[in-house]
């Protein structure tokens, strides 16, 4: 939840804390907090989930409770998992270059080997890869 809301705060908004579904990244989790979501007096009609797994759990949802995805509820995953491509519609996603991302988390490190104090933000750029669920 404090990277959603840290995410947030980086584009200029809040996000409130009813909005926020904390939990194991598991499809039964997504589903579970999509239901929650979708029961709420004023929903959203835009989710971004913390993983694919998380978001499969929440179309697995919408279909249950006949929320057309992306008809009435854009929805978004975090990691581009080869499954994620797979269902009908596919999920789009944001992924991260893994080779880049590994070097962003090692740097801290070599720089305090190196008697150096490391930075504290690192950037990576991510990828929006767009398919069938915005």
């Amino acid at each position: 939840m404090e990277l959603s809301r840290s995410l947030a705060a980086q584009f200029g908004t809040t996000l409130p804390g009813r909005l926020a579904v904390r939990g194991e990244h598991t499809r039964e989790v997504g589903a579970v907090g999509f239901e929650r979501l979708m029961r709420m007096k004023h929903r959203p009609v835009e989710v971004f989930c913390a993983n694919d797994a998380v978001a499969i759990g929440a179309m697995d949802e919408a279909e249950e409770l006949g929320v057309g995805i992306p008809g009435e509820v854009a929805l978004i995953g975090h990691d581009d998992a080869q499954f994620a491509s797979l269902g009908r519609p596919r999920l789009t996603t944001v992924t991260y270059p893994a080779v880049e991302l590994g070097r962003a988390a090692a740097q801290p490190l070599v720089e305090r080997l190196n008697g150096r104090v490391p930075r504290k933000t690192v950037h990576v750029k991510a990828e929006f890869i767009s398919r069938g669920t915005v």
